[in-house]
């Protein structure tokens, strides 16, 4: 019975992870075309993209906080089934407030290139 639940959390987790995935890049696809053509308009189709993706964003946290799974190597672990032993979640769990900040760090960055890419390539169509 054990290994039905963890079975149907971790295809709830992947399930979830994946429309996460899909709707942050379409987000952020949209981002900068959304405003080149609507202007201060877009900012209500934009919000409602946001709020369905931090929806969905919140759905994977609360997975991972259920499941006590935070960093890449627990994350890995717990899609594909697996479980850490004892050392090795003692490990991850020191390694999990630099991942964070990483996270954040790398996601601002990708968030960045992607749109001003996006806005290069408009203004570049646009002359």
């Amino acid at each position: 019975m054990k290994e039905k639940i963890d079975e149907q959390e971790i295809k709830k987790f992947n399930y979830y992870g994946n429309i996460f995935s899909l709707h942050f890049v379409i987000m952020i696809l949209s981002a900068v075309p959304l405003f080149f053509w609507l202007e201060q308009l877009a900012f209500i189709p934009f919000g409602i993209l946001f709020a369905i993706t931090m929806y969905w964003s919140l759905k994977v946290e609360k997975l991972k906080k259920d499941n006590d799974i935070q960093t890449y190597k627990e994350i890995v672990a717990f899609s594909e089934g697996k479980k850490l032993d004892e050392i090795q979640k003692q490990r991850e769990i020191g390694k999990r407030p630099y991942q964070n900040v990483l996270k954040v760090i790398v996601a601002a960055i990708v968030t960045t290139v992607v749109c001003f890419l996006i806005g290069l390539l408009f203004h570049l169509l646009g002359n």
